[in-house]
């Protein structure tokens, strides 16, 4: 039987605290300036720009904006039951779905207010947001069974709405767009197997350009800046998959591991994929074109469990912006920097036990998908006290012996490379038990 997302998180969690101790990958450092505790207990989206970060929180009524170190600007309430947001291209102004109200609200991102608040029809429920071909597109309860992607003309002085006359969606579908492809809208189900559609609504309307049965259960969705692919994140999958949007044939697959839900592209085309805690990592980091990852991300312990549409980059790509959900209930930010560095990975092997007063011999590797200068070294902790340094070998090879003292239980080794100008820090840990 397979965990679904939310009931595997703390499984999953256990479960990496255990294999690092047993000398698997250990966690990089998070090279975040990270633990920034939200003042909302909620999430549906995080979005960013040049100068905010947005989180929309149903269960506050609210959408929490915060300056890119992580610092609260304001909270704007009274939005019920906030959910997906969409910010036009000029940053002025920010559309948040109120499924409780039937409405969208129309945020001025200057004073942060809001400034209007546009009825979508009773009973409509309004989730997911994007703007596309001059409109403001929404997906929402078109009857009880069906849902249907409705717009609105956000140019005109007194906004129109237009429903969908051909719904054919089991669950409210996630949507995305791109300046790359400013006339298609990519829409996919969010519950069922309805698939995903890509649409050309350059005429106003939804017209049908390309249809694809492969995908469904899509948590979210981001189109590359050049519009000419999308990529999904299918909570079901064990992979994150890239499609062409010109017929949605299948392109690349992310080998992220478990429970994808969430992805973001920055403007020069940079992957962030993230899954529910389904190994060492939580996020994965692709430079264009390339499908090995080349920047792994741990969000701080111990609480790792990043949200369902929970990255969002910086504009320029300089930050990317993660959510995760502590269980003590607060919204969490973690703000990920030095985006262009590598990661640094260390693999350890030790015995699980050594005889007391013999001597233990640790061996281990360092990697990445970028060269490490030469005459490296790795520090060495044992039980948190310094030992020497060790010099790493050419082929990023290392060993260290070590003859801890009679009275310890165990000898717990932490491996750690302070990374360079072309990598982030890396860390492992390994634990030897001592026998009589």
């Amino acid at each position: 039987m397979r965990i679904r997302r939310r009931a595997a998180a703390a499984v999953l969690v256990l479960a990496t605290a255990s294999l690092n101790l047993l000398g698997a990958p250990g966690a990089e450092a998070a090279q975040s300036q990270g633990g920034i505790v939200l003042p909302v207990r909620s999430h549906w989206q995080t979005l960013a720009d040049s100068d905010h970060v947005y989180v929309s929180a149903p269960g506050d009524d609210a959408v929490l904006a915060t300056d890119h170190d992580g610092q609260v600007v304001k909270r704007v309430e009274g939005l019920d039951g906030a959910r997906g947001m969409a910010e036009s291209v000029d940053e002025s102004t920010l559309y948040v779905a109120l499924p409780d109200a039937d409405a969208i609200s129309v945020i001025d991102v200057a004073t942060l207010t809001e400034t209007q608040r546009i009825s979508t029809g009773a009973d409509t429920e309004p989730e997911n947001l994007a703007l596309a071909g001059g409109r403001l597109f929404f997906s929402y309860q078109a009857t009880v069974f069906d849902a249907g992607i409705g717009s609105v003309a956000v140019a005109d002085a007194t906004p129109s709405v237009t429903l969908d006359d051909n719904p054919v969606w089991y669950g409210k579908p996630r949507l995305a767009s791109s300046a790359g492809a400013p006339d298609r809208l990519v829409a996919a189900d969010s519950q069922g197997m309805a698939g995903m559609r890509v649409y050309d609504v350059g005429s106003g309307t939804l017209r049908e350009t390309a249809y694809s049965d492969a995908v469904g259960d899509v948590e979210d969705l981001a189109v590359t800046p050049d519009g000419s692919s999308v990529i999904t994140a299918d909570g079901y999958d064990y992979y994150h998959q890239r499609w062409r949007l010109s017929d949605l044939t299948e392109e690349v697959r992310y080998d992220t591991g478990p429970y994808p839900n969430s992805v973001a592209v920055d403007s020069h085309g940079t992957v962030a994929a993230g899954i529910v805690a389904g190994g060492d990592w939580d996020v994965y980091i692709y430079r264009p074109g390339e499908t090995t990852a080349y920047r792994t991300v741990a969000l701080s312990w111990p609480y790792m469990d990043l949200l369902d549409r929970g990255l969002a980059w910086a504009p320029d790509g300089s930050r990317l912006f993660a959510t995760r959900f502590p269980y003590s209930g607060e919204v969490t930010l973690d703000i990920v920097s030095d985006l262009a560095k590598a990661s640094s990975t260390i693999t350890l092997s030790a015995p699980l036990t050594n005889p007391v007063g013999t001597p233990v011999t640790v061996t281990g590797k360092l990697t990445s998908m970028v060269p490490f200068p030469k005459g490296g070294q790795v520090k060495v902790t044992r039980n948190g006290l310094e030992l020497p340094d060790v010099r790493i070998r050419r082929d990023g090879t290392f060993s260290f012996g070590d003859t801890p003292p009679d009275w310890n239980m165990y000898a717990q080794y932490t491996v750690t490379y302070a990374g360079d100008a072309q990598h982030v820090s890396g860390t492992a840990t390994t634990m030897v038990e001592l026998v009589g």
